[in-house]
């Protein structure tokens, strides 16, 4: 009976002995699999990055370029407008003193006259008066809304350009 244990504690022995070289050459062929997939994975992940990079700096350059378009365009109009608003509020103030000067005609014509003539000669000069003042300050008013609606325009532009910076591109879609 010794001589049968012996014999089957050899045979496992020699089973195990031969096993061992398989396992050995199986662990290192996993290793190299987890080096080649960790390989793998870092290279993509990089090119991701170069990727995310490169179209950040795209929409960077975009949006760039975008509000000096905006700012030139704005300072394109700007000068035309307000030298435009200047001319109107330069003959609304024309008129202003040819108001005053008719007011001055008026309160002369009506000390020639009677009581009623001082009276009403004096309210036409107030209505003229209040009419070129109101004309003043329409011109302005309107200079004013110019000068606005270009800085709205500019404020829209830029506006747009930072929501194109922030806006998924083609690329950035899964």
């Amino acid at each position: 009976m010794k001589s049968v244990l012996t014999a089957v504690a050899a045979a496992v022995l020699i089973a195990a002995a031969s096993a061992l070289p398989a396992y050995w050459i199986g662990d290192s062929h996993g290793e190299a699999r987890v080096q080649q997939a960790w390989d793998n994975d870092t290279k993509s992940r990089a090119t991701a990055a170069l990727e995310a990079t490169n179209t950040s700096r795209t929409k960077e350059q975009g949006h760039a370029n975008s509000v000096t378009r905006a700012v030139d365009d704005f300072h394109a109009v700007q000068a035309p407008a307000a030298a435009d608003g200047a001319a109107r509020i330069a003959d609304a103030e024309r008129l202003q003193r040819a108001a005053e000067g008719r007011a001055a005609q008026y309160l002369a014509m009506s000390k020639a006259g009677a009581v009623e003539r001082d009276r009403l000669a004096s309210h036409a000069a107030r209505l003229d008066a209040s009419l070129a003042e109101g004309r003043r300050v329409a011109e302005q008013l309107r200079a004013d809304l110019v000068d606005r609606d270009q800085r709205l325009g500019l404020l829209a532009d830029v506006i747009r350009a930072d929501r194109s910076l922030f806006e998924p591109g083609e690329s950035d879609e899964h």
